[in-house]
Parts: C-alpha cells; sequence; structure tokens
C-alpha cells in the first residue's frame, strides 16, 4: 500500500517518453595548455573549433503537474564533440615551435600525438511550460533545464544550464503520439580536457522530438 499510493498519483499526473534526434552546433572556444596534453609535451593558446555532432537522446517525464501546464523530464544524451582545428597564437608541440596565427587541423594535431575531441555524456532535469489551449493539436512551449556533463579525457563533472523554446504536435485524435521539435542553447562550466583549459563551452542543439504521453 505504501507504494501504490505514489504510483496512483503519478499515473494521475500523467507521464511521457519521448525519442530525440539531436543536432548540436558548438561555439568556437579559447583554449590553452601548458603541460602535457594527451601525455605530449604542449604548450598552445588560441581558438578551438568542433565539428557539429548529430546524436540520439531520450527524455522522460511527467506532465500537468499539480492539475498545470507545466511538465518536468530527465533527458540524456551523449554528443560526440569532434575536434576540427585550432587557430593558435602560439604552440610547441613535443619540442616543435609553431608559427603564431597558424591554423592546426586535427589531422596535424593527431600526427604529433595529440587528441582534442570532447565526446560527452549529459542528463539534464528540465522544466516546461506549454501553452496548452490556443490551438486544437499544435502546443508551442518554453524550458529550462540544469545539469552535469562528463567528458571523455576530463576529471570530474561540469555543471551546464539551458534555455529551450520549441513545439509539438499531436498527431492522433487521443492526443497522445506526438512530433516536435525544440531549439536548446546551453552553456556548461569551462571543462580541462585533456590537459587543455578551455572557456565555458557554449552550444545550439535543434532536437526532433517522437513523444507518447500515457
Amino acid at each position: 500500500m505504501v507504494f501504490i499510493t505514489p504510483l496512483t498519483a503519478f499515473a494521475e499526473q500523467g507521464f511521457y517518453i519521448q525519442g530525440q534526434i539531436n543536432k548540436v552546433f558548438v561555439r568556437d572556444l579559447d583554449g590553452s595548455a601548458s603541460g602535457t596534453v594527451d601525455g605530449v609535451s604542449t604548450t598552445l593558446d588560441g581558438e578551438i573549433e568542433y565539428d557539429e555532432s548529430t546524436t540520439a537522446g531520450i527524455e522522460i517525464g511527467m506532465k500537468g503537474i499539480a492539475d498545470t501546464n507545466w511538465r518536468a523530464g530527465i533527458q540524456y544524451i551523449a554528443p560526440e564533440f569532434e575536434f576540427r582545428k585550432a587557430k593558435v597564437t602560439s604552440a610547441t608541440i613535443d619540442g616543435t615551435n609553431y608559427a603564431a596565427d597558424l591554423s592546426l587541423t586535427r589531422d596535424e594535431l593527431k600526427t604529433a600525438g595529440v587528441d582534442l575531441d570532447a565526446d560527452a555524456k549529459m542528463l539534464f532535469v528540465n522544466g516546461y511550460y506549454d501553452f496548452v489551449g490556443h490551438w486544437d493539436s499544435f502546443v508551442p512551449f518554453l524550458g529550462a533545464g540544469i545539469g552535469g556533463v562528463e567528458f571523455d579525457g576530463a576529471s570530474g563533472t561540469e555543471l551546464g544550464v539551458a534555455a529551450m523554446i520549441g513545439f509539438k504536435k499531436y498527431v492522433t485524435d487521443s492526443k497522445q503520439l506526438y512530433i516536435g521539435h525544440k531549439s536548446s542553447f546551453t552553456n556548461v562550466n569551462g571543462p580541462t580536457v585533456r590537459g587543455v583549459e578551455m572557456d565555458d563551452l557554449q552550444f545550439y542543439t535543434a532536437t526532433f522530438q517522437l513523444g507518447y504521453e500515457f
């Protein structure tokens, strides 16, 4: 009986599950290193660029919290931030000096034994307000999230915050199955990845959603 009451309350509020395809675009960021990077003696200072990433995700949550238009969910995605190039103002890698204002590509750094990929695992708690009732099956929403981000090659978990805007469109008369889109703007506290100290990591995510409400 102790367990039945909370489960009943949860079912009465209603919950949802959502599959996602996320397209992540990272802003260029400043980074520096003085010591070892990926086990290689490295000193560098400059701007780092990462390629866009496409990754699946999932979100599970509760809707109609306290009989309102608020809902909350837990979202997990694992974007792969693949290093593209670094525009360095100065760099010395494994004893080799590089000219100032030089672009070092992924292949060039790989050849020198340096890997600046920053694959991540993100777990966020998101809150949303659904603007229900203005349109029959179309529901715009605003949201915000907070969570932790773990980077490969980094120690510890960094704090991330996000602001979101989007919509969902019910595709069944029962208003349970829906498709949608969400735009997220995320800031993650500057990580140190494989010895490179980075400024705050900022990225935009376009999320395509397929969900079901119970």
